[in-house]
């Protein structure tokens, strides 16, 4: 088995062994999920579709309202 790649809350590494199947052991399966979050890549098509479908919406209205 390998050892845990946690951290403690003083910042060391765990010396547990992790869990089988796992990088981590079971008192840091926490830490397990935030790191696989980090890799995580923005959508940005979406992002900027919304953000063009906003500005529309918002052209619209400052429009009707100037009528």
């Amino acid at each position: 088995m390998t050892q845990c790649r946690g951290r403690t809350k003083q910042g060391q590494r765990c010396r547990r062994e992790a869990a089988e199947g796992s990088d981590y052991c079971s008192l840091h399966q926490d830490q397990a999920e935030e790191a696989s979050h980090e890799h995580e890549e923005w959508d940005v098509d979406a992002i900027l579709k919304t953000a063009l479908g906003f500005a529309l919406i918002g052209a619209v209205v400052l429009f009707r309202i100037r009528r």
